[in-house]
C-alpha cells in the first residue's frame, strides 16, 4: 500500500479510476484543496495536475467523516502543498506525488479517551 501524509491529510494509491462527471469537485482556477487548517489557516493545496471527485460508493471502506475525496493525479505528477498560497510554505513540506487515484481522507488521533480528527 503506497501512504502519503502531510499533516491531517492522508492520500493513499487506489486502483484507477475515472470520475463521472457529476462527482468532479470544482476546483478555483486550476487551484484544487484538499483541507483548510484549523489552527493556522494554511491549506492542503494542488496548484495544477490534480482533479478532485467524491464518489461515496468508492469510499465506503473510509470511516464516516474522513472521506474527502478521490484525487487523479495527472501524467507527470502534481504537488502538494501546505500554506496560504501557492509556493508559500507552511506547517509541512510539499509533497510530490507521481500519476494515479488516491483516496484523500483526514486523518485520526487518539487522545486517550476517544478518536478524534487530527487538527492541523
Amino acid at each position: 500500500m503506497t501512504v502519503y501524509a502531510q499533516g491531517d491529510i492522508v492520500l493513499v494509491l487506489v486502483d484507477d479510476v475515472e470520475p463521472n462527471p457529476g462527482t468532479i469537485v470544482s476546483p478555483v482556477g486550476e487551484t484544487v484543496v484538499l483541507a483548510e487548517g484549523e489552527l493556522t489557516g494554511h491549506r492542503h493545496a494542488f496548484y495544477g495536475g490534480a482533479l478532485l471527485f467524491r464518489d461515496d460508493a468508492l469510499a465506503r471502506h473510509v470511516p464516516p467523516g474522513l472521506y474527502i475525496g478521490h484525487v487523479k493525479i495527472a501524467r507527470g505528477g502534481a504537488l502538494l502543498e501546505h500554506g496560504a498560497g501557492q509556493g508559500l510554505k507552511g506547517d509541512h513540506d510539499p509533497i510530490s506525488l507521481p500519476a494515479g487515484t488516491y483516496v484523500a481522507r483526514r486523518q485520526r488521533e487518539y487522545t486517550g479517551f476517544e478518536p478524534r480528527h487530527a487538527v492541523d
